[in-house]
C-alpha cells in the first residue's frame, strides 16, 4: 500500500491532499481539502474531548445515578399505586354490579312471589264466581242472569244499585278472572330495563279488581239474603241471622297510615263475601224447615182457599185450605220436616195426616185412601204419609191440603208462592 502526496497545477496555492490505497492490482486515490481534513480531524478529538468530559463527570458525580434510580423507584411507585387505584375501582364496579343484581333478582323474586299470590288469590276468586253462579246469584260470564229481574238476583243489578250503573264493568271483569291467567308480561323503562314500579303498579291493580268483584259478589249476596228474610217475614215468620257488615264512620279516626296495594282489601272482601254465603245457607236452610213447597207437584189445583160454594150443599162456605186433583194412590209426602201429630180418620177430612214442623206451624193432608205413618214419627220432605184418594167430604180423588199457624188457617198459596220466590233468590 502506498501513501503519497503530489501538488496539482491547477490547484490553488494551498495544495491538496491526495491519499492512495493500493492492494494487489486494486488502487484507489482519495483526494481531501486540508480543511476538511483538519476540521474532520478537530471534529474527532472535540467528539473525544467530550466523552471523556462526560465520562469524567459522571464519574465523579456518582448522585446523579442515585437520582435516576429514584426518580425510577418514585415512578414504579406511581405506577404501582394507580394500577392499584384501577383494580379498586374495577373491584367497586364488579361489587355494585354483583349488588345490582343481587337487588334485581330480589325485586324478581318479589313480584314472581306477588304474582303467585296473585295466580292463589285468582283461583279462589274464580271459585267464588263459580259458587256464585251455581245458585244463580250471577250470571256467567258473556251471559244474561236467569234469575228474575224483580228479585236483584243478578249481579248487575245488585252492583248497580248498590254503587252506580257499573254492571258492564263487572260483567267484564268476571270475564277476565274467570278466563286463564295470563303471565306477567314485563314493563320496561324507556332505556330498556325493567319497570319494577310499573310491574307492581299492574300486580296492584290485578288485586283491586279482584275485590272489586268480590265486593259485588257480597253486595248480591246479602241483598238476597235480606230479601229473602223479609218474604219469610211478610210470612209471619222469623230467621235469626247474623247482620250483614256495614261500615260505620260515626266514631272513627287516627292517623293515615298505607299499607300499599289492595291484597288486604281483597282479603277483607273474601271474608265479607264468604260471612255473606254463610247467611245464605243459613237462610235457606231455614227455608228447607219451612212448608213453602207444592205438595204435590205438576198437580191442577181445582179449589182455592176461602170462601166458595159448597159441592154438596151448594151454599157459601169457607174452606180452610187447597185442593189438587191427583189419581188415586199417589204418594203424598210433607211439604217440610216435622212430627206427625195427626194420623187417622177426622170426619169430613176423611183420612188425615197433620205435620207438626215447629213454631206453632202445622200442615194438614185430607182424602187419603190410605195413611203410611203413625203419631210421633219424625218425617221429611222424602218422606211418604199417604195417599191421593177421596175419603170423607170429597166429589173425587185429590188432596186436601191446610197451612196452619197457632191453629189458625192460613192461605197455604202465600207460602207456595213465598216458596216460588225464595228458589228464585236462593237458588
Amino acid at each position: 500500500m502506498y501513501y503519497g502526496q503530489v501538488n496539482d497545477r491547477y490547484q490553488s496555492s494551498r495544495p491538496a491532499r491526495r491519499i492512495v490505497i493500493i492492494s494487489g492490482d486494486n488502487t484507489r486515490t482519495y483526494t481531501f481539502s486540508p480543511v476538511v481534513l483538519f476540521g474532520g480531524l478537530a471534529l474527532a478529538l472535540l467528539l473525544s474531548f467530550g466523552f471523556l468530559g462526560a465520562t469524567g463527570y459522571l464519574v465523579f458525580r456518582d448522585d446523579l445515578f442515585t437520582l435516576v434510580r429514584t426518580r425510577n423507584a418514585d415512578m414504579q411507585i406511581a405506577y404501582e399505586d394507580r394500577i392499584a387505584r384501577l383494580r379498586s375501582e374495577i373491584d367497586k364496579i364488579s361489587s355494585r354490579q354483583i349488588l345490582d343484581q343481587v337487588a334485581m333478582d330480589d325485586k324478581v323474586e318479589r313480584l314472581l312471589s306477588a304474582q303467585a299470590g296473585i295466580a292463589d288469590r285468582q283461583k279462589a276468586v274464580a271459585a267464588l264466581i263459580d259458587k256464585a253462579e251455581s245458585i244463580g246469584l250471577i250470571g256467567a260470564p258473556g251471559k244474561q242472569s236467569m234469575a228474575d229481574p224483580e228479585t236483584t238476583g243478578s249481579l248487575a243489578t245488585a252492583y248497580a244499585t248498590a254503587d252506580g250503573n257499573r254492571a258492564a264493568a263487572i260483567s267484564r271483569q268476571f270475564d277476565a278472572l274467570t278466563g286463564p291467567a295470563e303471565p306477567l308480561v314485563p314493563a320496561r323503562t324507556a332505556d330498556g330495563k325493567p319497570d319494577f314500579k310499573a310491574i307492581a303498579h299492574n300486580l296492584i291493580e290485578i288485586d283491586a279488581e279482584q275485590a272489586k268483584a268480590v265486593e259485588a259478589i257480597a253486595t248480591a249476596a246479602n241483598r238476597r239474603v235480606d230479601q229473602a228474610v223479609a218474604t219469610i217475614a211478610d210470612l209471619g215468620l222469623n230467621v235469626d241471622l247474623p247482620a250483614a257488615k256495614t261500615a260505620d264512620d260515626s266514631a272513627v279516626g287516627g292517623p293515615f297510615i298505607p299499607i300499599g296495594g289492595d291484597a288486604l282489601a281483597l282479603s277483607e272482601a273474601m271474608d265479607d263475601a264468604g260471612k255473606a254465603f254463610d247467611r245464605l245457607s243459613e237462610v235457606k236452610s231455614a227455608v228447607t224447615r219451612l212448608p213453602v213447597a207444592r205438595p204435590l207437584p205438576g198437580s191442577e189445583m181445582t179449589s182455592n182457599y176461602g170462601s166458595r160454594r159448597d159441592p154438596f150443599l151448594g151454599s157459601l162456605a169457607f174452606h180452610a185450605g187447597i185442593d189438587f186433583r191427583s189419581p188415586t194412590g199417589t204418594d203424598v209426602r210433607p211439604t217440610a220436616p216435622g212430627v206427625i201429630t195427626n194420623a187417622g180418620w177426622a170426619g169430613g177430612y176423611g183420612n188425615m195426616v197433620e205435620v207438626d214442623h215447629g213454631g206453632g206451624l202445622v200442615t194438614r193432608y185430607g182424602h187419603l185412601s190410605r195413611i203410611t205413618c203413625a203419631v210421633g214419627d219424625k218425617v221429611t220432605t222424602g218422606t211418604v204419609i199417604g195417599e191421593v184418594g177421596s175419603t170423607g167430604r170429597s166429589t173425587g180423588p185429590h188432596l186436601h191440603y191446610e197451612t196452619r199457624v197457632n191453629g189458625n188457617p192460613i192461605n197455604p198459596v202465600i207460602y207456595i208462592d213465598a216458596g216460588a220466590k225464595l228458589a228464585r233468590l236462593l237458588g
